[in-house]
């Protein structure tokens, strides 16, 4: 085959394009600090950095809903202490009104201090936080108690569970219905009314039959607050766990798109070396046929 001097021209610029592009490339990933810049870099590696990039949102997302989770479970847990402690008062009283060496006027004098039990424990049941109430269920944008003149209280919630998405196809509720705290084994509202009106109308057989109930009571929201506390230490381990794989996502993730930088920047002092190099020997070459061409 007879070498021309047109194809050697084109073979000399067609070595120096591609020496160019090279440089380019290797000036993108140390500027960028990325080796992959588009699919065709690696197809392979593009792919495998797209899913992890997913995995890392879907992690990030999961670490939202735990974070709202636990703040709910929180005040969901305060405010079950808060009506634990309003009902060991309740039994104070109750034990110590339905003694003789109290009297009718101690008695009124309680009842007024019960009045103000059972509001707390109605506000305490409309605890919202965020717009929503703790205890409504899935009615969750009205307060779920009322009460009338009576002081009987109705509940105008539901039993369904918030729940949050944790993990690929895994949810779990963090809410504690009005129902299942105030109303399970036995009514919260209903021992408290019992006792005020005992205290008032002076009936100390009546006071001290809701010492029991209220001891039933308590346990009631007891068991609740147990559940609240192993939905927390279950939001915990779960974030835990997310927290470490996302790390190990991040690594892989890095090992797949970053560039080493070092030989990066290796890679293109040599290229650059030998781009001026070829760029000298091109010179060489065609500029003594342009000449010729000339004459």
């Amino acid at each position: 085959m007879r070498v021309t001097n047109n194809l050697m021209s084109n073979s000399v610029m067609g070595n120096l394009q591609r020496n160019f592009e090279r440089i380019i490339e290797l000036q993108k990933a140390v500027a960028s600090g990325k080796k992959l810049s588009k699919p065709s870099d690696d197809p392979i590696g593009v792919g495998d950095a797209l899913e992890f990039r997913t995995r890392i949102s879907s992690i990030d997302q999961y670490g939202r809903n735990i974070k709202y989770g636990r703040s709910w479970l929180n005040i969901t847990d305060s405010t079950l202490g808060s009506v634990d402690n309003l009902l060991i008062r309740a039994k104070e009283l109750a034990v110590y009104q339905a003694s003789e060496t109290s009297s009718d006027v101690t008695r009124d004098i309680a009842a007024e201090e019960l009045k103000n039990i059972y509001d707390q424990v109605v506000q305490l049941a409309n605890t919202s936080s965020g717009g929503r109430y703790l205890f409504a269920g899935h009615q969750s944008d009205a307060a779920p108690y009322s009460r009338d003149a009576s002081y009987n209280a109705t509940y105008s919630g539901d039993s369904g569970d918030i729940q949050i998405i944790i993990g690929e196809g895994i949810d779990m509720a963090v809410n504690a219905s009005g129902d299942s705290v105030f109303d399970s084994d036995v009514n919260v509202f209903d021992i408290l009314r019992d006792l005020k009106d005992g205290l008032e109308n002076n009936d100390t057989a009546a006071i001290a039959n809701q010492v029991e109930q209220l001891d039933t009571a308590m346990d009631q929201v007891l068991n609740q607050r147990a559940k609240v506390g192993s939905r927390l230490n279950r939001l915990e381990a779960t974030q835990n766990h997310w927290e470490t794989f996302k790390l190990t996502t991040q690594e892989l993730l890095n090992e797949t798109e970053d560039a080493d930088l070092v030989a990066a920047m290796t890679d293109l002092q040599g290229m650059e070396t030998a781009y001026q190099a070829a760029l000298s020997a091109a010179a060489s070459v065609i500029q003594p046929n342009l000449m010729q061409f000339l004459r």
